[in-house]
């Protein structure tokens, strides 16, 4: 699956590529015949066409070098549909904000997310979890012990639909120190009403889904179907 995505992104920039090469020779050869004309209007209105598919083609070639980056250190993701619906009702079980750690096995660079790991917690209200710093701190002592590594970290949020899987500043300035420590770790934010919104703030990760009962609505944004 992940390398049917890749050579899908790829298959397009190729067609984008092509398209714009087209249209470039295209508007060199209407210049050649304007500058035998000595149409200066029309010379500057196609010199300015010109500036803009170099300009595009050029920005392509960053996308395609950023892609190729990714590719190579892209941390690639597992998770089964089961596992992921039993994470929804344990984050919505009553009408406060929950917070868990996610660890699992790691093969053939394939990251799987099937443990969660809770810890104590500081506050838990409606809109906002705060774990116990020591708490946490033993949880990866924990897991350093047996091995393992910090993989993911789930939360819910108040609210319903897509726009409640946002993450909020805090979300994200959590997930800045994970990522500046090194951490591979991809974070998840819950809605009420089974939206999951997978994210890292570089962008460089893939997420693979296992099973049935739950539809891909965004990139890496995922609706939960038979609820009960």
């Amino acid at each position: 699956m992940w390398g049917q995505r890749n050579e899908d992104k790829s298959k397009k920039l190729l067609e984008t590529r092509e398209h714009l090469v087209r249209t470039r020779n295209r508007f060199l050869a209407l210049y050649s015949a304007a500058v035998e004309k000595s149409n200066r209007e029309r010379m500057n209105y196609l010199n300015k066409r010109l500036v803009e598919a170099n300009r595009m083609l050029e920005s392509l070639g960053q996308i395609e070098t950023e892609l190729l980056s990714q590719k190579a250190g892209a941390n690639k993701f597992l998770i089964s549909s089961l596992f992921l619906h039993e994470c929804f009702r344990e984050l919505t079980a009553d009408s406060r904000e929950q917070f868990f750690f996610v660890t699992g096995s790691e093969a053939g660079g394939i990251l799987v997310l099937d443990q969660k790991c809770g810890f104590a917690h500081v506050t838990r209200t409606v809109v906002g979890v705060e774990g116990e710093i020591q708490s946490t701190h033993s949880l990866l002592c924990k897991l350093e012990k047996f091995g393992h590594r910090l993989l993911a970290h789930f939360h819910s949020h108040p609210g319903h639909g897509i726009g409640s899987t946002v993450p909020s500043p805090t979300d994200r300035g959590f997930q800045e120190r994970l990522e500046r420590g090194g951490y591979p770790t991809v974070a998840a934010v819950f809605s009420r009403d089974g939206f999951v919104r997978f994210f890292r703030l570089d962008h460089n990760f893939e997420l693979e889904i296992h099973g049935k009962g739950v539809e891909e609505v965004e990139p890496n944004v995922f609706r939960l179907i038979h609820l009960n």
